[in-house]
């Protein structure tokens, strides 16, 4: 994994604690993406959808209403009328655990949309580091080609006037090429970038000019761990094995007798009869198999919420060591090129003669590259 990508996972997991971030991401752009963002507007109606489907289902079935006219044969025995009105209802535990498994859905499904709220201001805060590395980027590029292009000019004249060969100038000028060609790169992923910002916010330009990151923070292992554990993705795991320890319960519920009452009347001739009716489901085979189905994808979602558990927290406390290393490296190199930073020096020694063209070429490009690694830790 890229290092800076590291950095900007604890910086967003952090920031969403609030233990970090003096310098927080521009609300401009959090703004945008939480208003204009087409994902979320996909995930927000995905959401109200949940929420009514998980409020069905929990109704009995509608009642049968059955009328009869039968003629007689022969006509003396006169016609009959039948009339009946029946309503059938689950065993009454059933609505029980299918009112608690609403509750477990319609908390899903808010989690569901939290999670891709979180994982869209994730994006919009990757994006944010992302243009500040390129700014800086640009700047330290920028910086470079001043320089080449007064050093090429400088060679030009020192072979106009015959002090200088023309192969020094030519070096000079493939060295200035390059570095054109490498700033251009950097123009065309900060023209990338943006788009992916501009996406990122739904269509609506949002600049980014800064070029300063967030000041690093104090990390405690187990307090991020703690936060780790309240995190959507997590509980999202956890509410599925709790929907399907409720499926369970319904399905066992359904297993249970269905109930049956009704009024039904009957008329023959002068002959009335009238009347309640009432009847039982006898439970053999119809959910012999989905009770047993139940319990083995319960026992698959406890397993896989284990699993990702375990492999999250490794996940985190890997990147935290990441992090570590990588701090301690990033402060070493910086006090290394604060205390040597010579290269208006270097540009004097070689402009005097001190040092060849050559020599300038190797110092100068070892200190830049010294700072492009820093920029990029």
């Amino acid at each position: 994994m890229n290092k800076r990508h590291i950095f900007t996972w604890i910086l967003v997991a952090c920031a969403a604690t609030n233990t970090v971030s003096q310098n927080p991401v521009p609300d401009s752009l959090m703004k945008k993406a939480l208003e204009h963002n087409k994902t979320l507007k996909v995930a927000r109606e995905s959401f109200q959808v949940a929420l009514l489907e998980a409020g069905t289902g929990n109704a009995p079935p509608n009642p049968e209403v059955e009328f009869g006219y039968l003629f007689g044969n022969p006509a003396d025995m006169g016609n009959r009328m039948d009339f009946s009105v029946s309503q059938q209802v689950d065993f009454p535990t059933t609505y029980i655990h299918r009112s608690r498994l609403r509750k477990i859905k319609t908390s899903r499904a808010e989690l569901a949309y939290l999670a891709t709220r979180q994982e869209v201001l994730l994006q919009a805060k990757q994006l944010w580091i992302e243009q500040i590395f390129l700014n800086r980027q640009e700047q330290l590029l920028s910086a470079r080609l001043d320089q080449a292009e007064r050093i090429n000019e400088h060679q030009r004249q020192m072979v106009d006037a015959g002090e200088s060969a023309q192969l020094a100038y030519n070096q000079s000028s493939i060295h200035l090429t390059t570095l054109q060609s490498e700033y251009a790169h950097v123009q065309s992923e900060i023209h990338r970038n943006q788009l992916a910002i501009r996406e990122i916010a739904g269509g609506v330009v949002v600049e980014i000019n800064a070029s300063e990151f967030p000041l690093p923070a104090m990390i405690v292992a187990d307090s991020l761990l703690a936060d780790y554990s309240q995190s959507p993705e997590l509980q999202l795991h956890i509410h599925m094995q709790e929907l399907k320890a409720g499926q369970k319960s319904v399905i066992a519920a359904e297993n249970l007798p269905k109930l049956s009452a009704g009024y039904y009347s009957e008329t023959v001739l002068d002959q009335k009869f009238k009347g309640f009716q009432v009847g039982v489901t006898i439970p053999l085979w119809e959910n012999s198999n989905r009770i047993k189905k139940a319990k083995s994808e319960v026992s698959f979602a406890e397993a896989e919420t284990q699993r990702f558990t375990l492999l999250q927290q490794t996940e985190l406390l890997q990147k935290l060591e990441q992090l570590e290393s990588l701090k301690s490296r990033s402060e070493q190199l910086e006090e290394t090129l604060a205390a040597g930073n010579s290269m208006e020096l270097l540009t004097l020694a070689m402009e005097s003669g001190e040092i060849s063209l050559s020599e300038y070429y190797y110092a100068s490009d070892f200190y830049f590259r010294s700072q492009q690694q820093l920029l990029e830790q």
